[in-house]
């Protein structure tokens, strides 16, 4: 009995030693299961993520932008339009695509708007505002001859010119030193009046997609014959 006594306190503080060690070890080894679970849940998520992103931006992809216009209604509608596909063939427009002041007045609302502007296609027919235009550059500068002049003071009078010069639009055009430096070019004044170029802005898919540049560097920078063979795929 006395050597029982001797050795209970003995063996339970042994048996506390080990209950204190098989918990510790325990305990360790879940936070360890976890950091490693985590570890790993963490590298699944980043390459979920990757995968996310290479899908979203593959290389070669068209940008986002151009590729909306290319699939919007609009376009698909431009696309089985006649005089677009004509305009795309045209010499005069093949001959401005790269000019780029050209690019700019395109994207100028007054050069939109007067550019579907019955009595403003009228009056660009009419010979005495095309000479004026074509030596706009001059007037510009002030070296009017006195057959200029009498020109400048000719058109002034002309019941259509006074009828477009109440507009703002076209006031600011007329000032528009892109638009002054372009009506030099014949290339320029043909598209203007041959009757096309403003049938198409007078239609909405035209116009509404001329206000967006994507549109228009699509319509500049690919060849008739790319554009077209993107028109035909939609």
């Amino acid at each position: 009995m006395t050597t029982f006594r001797k050795w209970r306190f003995t063996i339970l503080i042994g048996s506390g030693i080990i209950a204190a060690a098989a918990l510790i070890y325990f305990s360790n080894a879940r936070l360890s299961t976890e950091k490693t679970q985590g570890a790993i849940g963490q590298r699944d998520v980043y390459r979920d993520s990757a995968a996310t992103t290479a899908d979203i931006a593959k290389p070669g992809d068209a940008p986002v932008a151009t590729a909306a216009v290319l699939e919007s209604a609009d376009f698909k509608s431009l696309a089985k339009n006649p005089a677009f596909q004509s305009l795309l063939k045209d010499e005069s427009f093949q001959n401005l695509r790269h000019d780029a002041r050209f690019s700019d007045l395109l994207a100028d609302k007054a050069f939109q708007a007067m550019a579907a502007n019955d009595l403003f296609v009228q009056m660009l027919k009419s010979e005495t505002f095309q000479q004026v235009l074509a030596e706009s550059n001059k007037m510009e500068m002030g070296k009017k001859s006195q057959v200029q002049e009498v020109r400048w003071s000719s058109m002034q009078q002309d019941m259509r010119f006074q009828e477009l010069n109440k507009q703002e639009l076209f006031r600011n055009l007329i000032a528009n030193q892109l638009f002054r430096q372009m009506s030099a070019n014949l290339n320029f004044r043909n598209l203007l009046t041959n009757g096309m170029f403003h049938q198409l802005m007078r239609e909405s898919s035209f116009s509404g997609l001329m206000t967006q540049g994507a549109f228009r560097a699509e319509l500049l920078n690919r060849s008739a014959s790319e554009l077209h063979a993107e028109m035909m795929s939609r």
